[in-house]
């Protein structure tokens, strides 16, 4: 069911109510109901929407700062036509590097395009969202201009260099991102920045001992930052299973952002398609255009989830490697209780963090694999019998969490 409560020049408000289906694959059919309220916020009918002009100014001149030094600039909102300030003015600050060697963090991972990607549901189905809009756009007036504080967020500048930082209304950026909408209500004017690494910050991450490293450490687009976090895939498993799991989950995302940038984008391109939400009576369209949806993009889905798989399973079997050699490197500690228990733990977090991966342990590690490296870690037939039948392949899917 869909109705119009009210409509005006440019402002109308929509309730929506209906099943949102989702065809067979791998799961079977579910069908929801939710209710969906899209408050489409706008200005007076004197105003148009799509003429707002958001003003960027250094605060206090401010244009050169360190890396990891939070970055801090002043805005305000202007309606071109009328050249009248505008309230609320809430926007949402990005950064690009504009020259030679100036890079982004790279993103955080995002769960459900995680999921989607382990499951092939991409393009995912159309997502009723509950509740009203968060943001509003600016509509109310104002003769004196309101500068406010807005500092940026991630992701932020890697390395030293010249950025240019822009602005979006968060209204745009929450329809975008809930309900598929990409019209764009405002533009902004550019401040650029200059950024130096007198602090170290990167070669400071980069150093750590056991599993004791730094979250940010996961976000530095560059291919010394993976090395280094591969080197302490043993220490993660051997000191508790959850740092393993996550390491894991961190260094295959930030592996796709620098080695597999295009499919990195294509992913995310299909995460963010956004499928029209239809009603009751449309519920068989709405099936068939998701369908075709799929069928035109599994090619890339496929190439997607086959990367995935691959990174996983090269780090699982790293990790083997790397407790054998563990075992290897300290002969005059075979008799240690301490050490062999350590050890066992790392094992077991190894392949508990394969078991919780989509599709199961034996999908990316042999049985016949694991036995191979609890015998090269000197484990007993007995051992490795117990081992096997205490650890099951598949265990409740693990998605991957920021804890730090």
């Amino acid at each position: 069911m869909t109705r119009v409560i009210w409509e005006g020049k440019n402002t109308r408000i929509i309730i929506q109510a209906g099943p949102l289906a989702e065809p067979a694959s791998s799961m079977s059919q579910q069908v929801r109901t939710c209710l969906v309220g899209l408050v489409l916020l706008a200005f007076s009918a004197t105003s148009f929407a799509q003429d707002v002009h958001i003003l960027l100014r250094a605060k206090d001149g401010k244009t050169w700062f360190h890396l990891g030094e939070p970055i801090t600039l002043e805005a305000a909102c202007l309606d071109s036509a009328t050249g009248h300030y505008l309230l609320p003015c809430t926007v949402v600050l990005k950064a690009e590097g504009v020259s030679p060697g100036s890079r982004m963090l790279a993103d955080r991972i995002d769960q459900t395009a995680w999921e989607d990607a382990q499951t092939g549901a991409l393009p995912p189905g159309p997502r009723g969202q509950c509740g009203n809009v968060d943001n509003r756009l600016p509509s109310e007036v104002s003769d004196a201009p309101t500068w406010s504080e807005v500092t940026l967020k991630e992701p932020f500048p890697a390395y030293v260099g010249q950025y240019k930082i822009t602005a979006d209304l968060a209204f745009d950026l929450e329809m975008a991102e809930r309900f598929g909408q990409t019209q764009k209500h405002a533009s902004s004017n550019e401040v650029e920045i200059s950024v130096d690494d007198n602090l170290g910050w990167k070669n400071h991450l980069i150093h750590f001992h056991d599993c004791d490293y730094d979250f940010q450490l996961a976000l530095v687009p560059d291919e010394e930052a993976v090395g280094a976090l591969r080197k302490h895939l043993n220490e993660c498993a051997r000191t508790f299973d959850e740092p393993y799991t996550e390491l894991l989950h961190e260094i295959v995302w930030l592996k796709m952002q620098v080695e597999q940038p295009e499919l990195y984008s294509r992913m995310l391109e299909l995460e963010r398609t956004r499928l029209p939400f239809r009603r009751d009576e449309e519920a068989d369209l709405q099936m068939q255009e998701l369908e075709q949806a799929r069928t035109s993009a599994a090619g890339d889905v496929k190439q997607i989830h086959n990367w995935f798989h691959d990174q996983y399973r090269e780090l699982l079997l790293e990790t083997g490697k790397q407790l054998v050699q563990a075992y290897k490197s300290h002969p005059e500690l075979h008799h240690n209780q301490d050490f062999q228990e350590d050890l066992q733990s790392g094992f077991e977090s190894w392949h508990d963090a394969a078991a919780c991966l989509f599709g199961g342990a034996d999908s990316y590690v042999s049985r016949e694999e694991v036995v191979m490296f609890l015998k090269e870690a000197g484990r007993s037939q007995k051992d490795i019998a117990a081992f096997l039948e205490n650890h099951k392949s598949n265990l409740p899917l693990a998605t991957p969490e920021y804890q730090h």
